[in-house]
């Protein structure tokens, strides 16, 4: 049980535990704006029991602050009873007291405290690449393929690969930009990205158009503001007698 009794020049509240009266006086905890306190360490316990933590570390006598803090171990306990649900919940409100008092706190604990620190590491920067693509709605994938079909040896299945590469083409412009491209086109992309490497007529692509591609939807523009004629003239046709 607890009350606040307000008077002045002093501001009390009195908790009953064990039949024993608990005062803590409230004056003697700092009073300022929100902007200006530090952040809660455990938010659950509330701003109250933290600055009360950071008011036992100032007292002088080692015995007492001993002392205050066993009280506060109780008050805990009656501000959270599901707690007592745990066999060790008084060594947990021990450890949470000195995780509070940011482990600041020399008293004479009954319990081993192990210092918990949150160590935060921040990842590698996997940096950007720096390679630029040519053309965007190829894809960066496109490149790798034109890159191995170049180091092969001039072949069918070299043949075969660069057709592959070519519907590809044919195929991702069609889809992003909605746009045919001639075979010739292709191949001065093909020219263009192999860097030279290569070289391959327009007329001797084979080049397969993917019947499935979704085409972009046309953008619908919206009618926000204009009145409905159709609703406007509905019972004009009808006279009144």
């Amino acid at each position: 049980m607890s009350c606040l009794i307000s008077g002045a020049p002093k501001k009390i509240t009195i908790y009953l535990i064990d039949s024993v009266l608990f005062c803590v006086e409230m004056d003697a905890l700092q009073v300022d704006y929100n902007t200006q306190r530090s952040p809660l360490s455990i938010a659950e316990y509330g701003r109250h029991v933290q600055e009360y933590i950071e008011h036992i570390k100032t007292l002088p006598d080692k015995e007492k602050r001993t002392s205050w803090v066993s009280n506060l171990v109780q008050i805990m306990t009656s501000l959270n009873p599901e707690i007592k649900l745990q066999a060790n919940y008084k060594e947990i409100l021990w450890g949470h007291i000195f995780h509070i008092a940011n482990y600041e706190l020399d008293v004479d604990c009954p319990y081993e405290i192990i210092q918990i620190k949150k160590e935060i590491t921040v990842p590698k920067h996997l940096g950007y690449n720096s390679n630029g693509i040519r053309f965007r709605f190829y894809g960066r994938n496109l490149q790798m393929m034109i890159d191995k079909a170049a180091e092969m040896p001039n072949s069918e299945l070299k043949q075969d690969l660069v057709n592959m590469i070519a519907s590809f083409m044919y195929n991702s412009c069609k889809a992003w930009n909605n746009e045919n491209l001639s075979n010739e086109v292709i191949a001065e992309h093909l020219n263009t990205l192999s860097k030279g490497q290569l070289k391959i007529a327009g007329d001797e692509l084979v080049v397969s158009a993917d019947t499935n591609i979704p085409l972009p939807k046309p953008v619908q523009k919206n009618n926000f503001g204009r009145k409905n004629n159709k609703n406007q003239n509905r019972g004009k046709n009808f006279r009144r007698y």
